[in-house]
């Protein structure tokens, strides 16, 4: 299925919205890490906000085109953020995109890859390089498949860490 056509709103800190989606997508890691952090004030994070219009989602969870007007009856469907890595000083031009999150009904379809690539390119276009995310085992053939590649950065036995890709 292709990826629908989404509006994507930026924001300077994480909008309400974006915290809903990422609470209930990320319910089964309520235990592990908090779900918010400093990043989520304003700062240097950019937090994308993807919406989708109410006559564009099925009552199966399909998404059709949606306008990019800022239409208001747009529903928030997916959230991702990014910044400047400062943790890796030795890679100049290191984004890291995290807590990218779709609204459980709509996963996929295509929104979180959508998502994704803009971020990626948001980042491009900032002189950005190199695109890193953090993600669990189950999640890696996902990013795989969107040409990250994992790196030496794994913990714990190899279920969580660090995979990048060149934005060349």
């Amino acid at each position: 299925m292709a990826a629908p056509d989404l509006d994507i709103r930026v924001y300077d800190r994480a909008p309400r919205a974006a915290r809903e989606i990422r609470l209930e997508a990320f319910t089964s890691l309520a235990d592990v890490r908090p779900e918010f952090d400093e990043w989520d004030e304003t700062g240097p994070a950019v937090h994308l906000l993807a919406f989708a219009r109410p006559d564009a989602v099925d009552a199966e969870g399909a998404v059709g085109a949606v306008r990019a007007d800022g239409d208001a009856d747009a529903q928030p469907v997916a959230t991702c953020r990014f910044y400047a890595d400062c943790d890796h000083p030795d890679q100049t031009g290191r984004y890291v995109i995290a807590r990218l999150a779709v609204t459980p009904r709509l996963q996929g379809r295509g929104i979180g890859g959508r998502l994704l690539t803009d971020a990626e390119s948001r980042i491009r276009a900032a002189g950005g390089r190199l695109a890193a995310v953090h993600a669990d085992r189950g999640m890696f053939a996902y990013y795989e498949r969107r040409g990250y590649e994992r790196t030496a950065e794994m913990y714990d036995g190899g279920t969580h860490g660090w995979l990048v890709k060149p934005l060349g």
